[in-house]
């Protein structure tokens, strides 16, 4: 099995560079399939802004498909707001009628059963098209640490089932183990990593953005996610999803083509060593919590819908922290960035 981490260094040479890669791959397709490509459109943020996908990695994947005949369809679940706004403003209504393609929610579960967890909900067509290219977006992750090609299928959750996985999940450990259990269900035919531009620090909204300079490529997410925290030396162990698949043997004999590495600063919620599981139960109770700014907060209340644990009075700018769970969803939905993420002193 081969991961190829193709460097680029920006989005204008990156529609090219990933279209001759892509012939590497044509054999997994047939004229004819139908191609769902799943993009990560966690909300409504300008391509620049590096939250979501950029348009020109999806270019890419359109014109390759199209080239060899593909049915090609782009869908996801964001996490907050309306789906055709998110659509607009991160650029992907528009290449979609660039090439005429239908772009549409992943709103219509089925519940099926993962290795660990069971009735998941995930939307049918999942299961309907003929092949899955997951096209993700490197950056940090408060609660995952990372998020690469395993978690960005968690997408294929609709809506605010999200949420209450969150609190059925109640660990990071047991989160990472669903995500790992979703990727294995929707299978990816190949998956794709834009680091082209990507974000570091507290992401995955709200982080610092950074230009890494690589598109990554391989039909398998749990070892293009290993080999991406090798080439940038962070720990596999530290990142959840990668250290369950791991534990579950997921991580393939593989070849690496192409030098590239980087360095990528980790959130302030990251360990900075591997929890043991005797410890685990500690080490969440001094995990950093959410604070909300009275200065930056704006009232939409995003953060207090989408909380899973409904801990949180947007009228009185509190968080109950006996209820918090320590999911970091608000600090992740927020627009304005105004949710940090502290130590608290009891």
């Amino acid at each position: 099995m081969k991961v190829s981490l193709l460097r680029c260094d920006s989005y204008e040479e990156a529609t090219q560079i990933l279209k001759n890669a892509l012939k590497n791959f044509a054999d997994l397709f047939r004229p004819g399939d139908t191609v769902l490509v799943k993009p990560n459109m966690l909300s409504a943020r300008r391509p620049e802004e590096a939250v979501t996908t950029h348009p020109a990695i999806v270019r890419a994947v359109l014109s390759f498909l199209k080239e060899i005949r593909c049915n090609a369809m782009v869908a996801d679940s964001p996490a907050s707001g309306n789906f055709q706004r998110i659509a607009e403003k991160t650029g992907m209504k528009d290449v979609c009628e660039e090439f005429d393609v239908p772009i549409f929610e992943l709103d219509q579960p089925v519940p099926v059963n993962g290795e660990v967890y069971k009735k998941i909900n995930i939307d049918r067509r999942i299961f309907e098209v003929d092949k899955i290219v997951n096209v993700a977006k490197l950056k940090t992750h408060s609660q995952m640490v990372l998020t690469l090609a395993v978690k960005n299928t968690f997408g294929c959750v609709p809506g605010l089932e999200k949420s209450g996985w969150h609190m059925r999940c109640g660990t990071n450990e047991n989160f990472a183990a669903l995500l790992v259990d979703i990727h294995k269900l929707v299978k990816p035919t190949l998956n794709i990593v834009d680091g082209v531009v990507g974000m570091e620090g507290n992401g995955p909204a709200n982080g610092k953005i950074k230009r890494f300079g690589v598109i990554a490529l391989s039909t398998d997410g749990f070892t293009l996610d290993f080999v991406l925290c090798k080439r940038m030396s962070v720990d596999p162990l530290i990142i959840y999803t990668v250290r369950e698949s791991l534990e579950r043997g997921l991580i393939v004999d593989h070849d690496v083509e192409g030098d590239w590495t980087s360095r990528i600063e980790l959130p302030v919620t990251a360990p900075v060593l591997p929890v043991p599981e005797a410890l685990r139960s500690l080490a969440r109770r001094l995990a950093r919590s959410p604070r909300i700014s009275r200065t930056k907060c704006v009232r939409c209340r995003i953060c207090e819908e989408r909380c899973p644990a409904k801990a949180i009075d947007i009228d009185r700018l509190k968080i109950d922290y006996e209820k918090c769970i320590k999911c970091y969803v608000c600090h992740e939905v927020c627009p304005q960035g105004a949710i940090s993420l502290v130590r608290r002193i009891f």
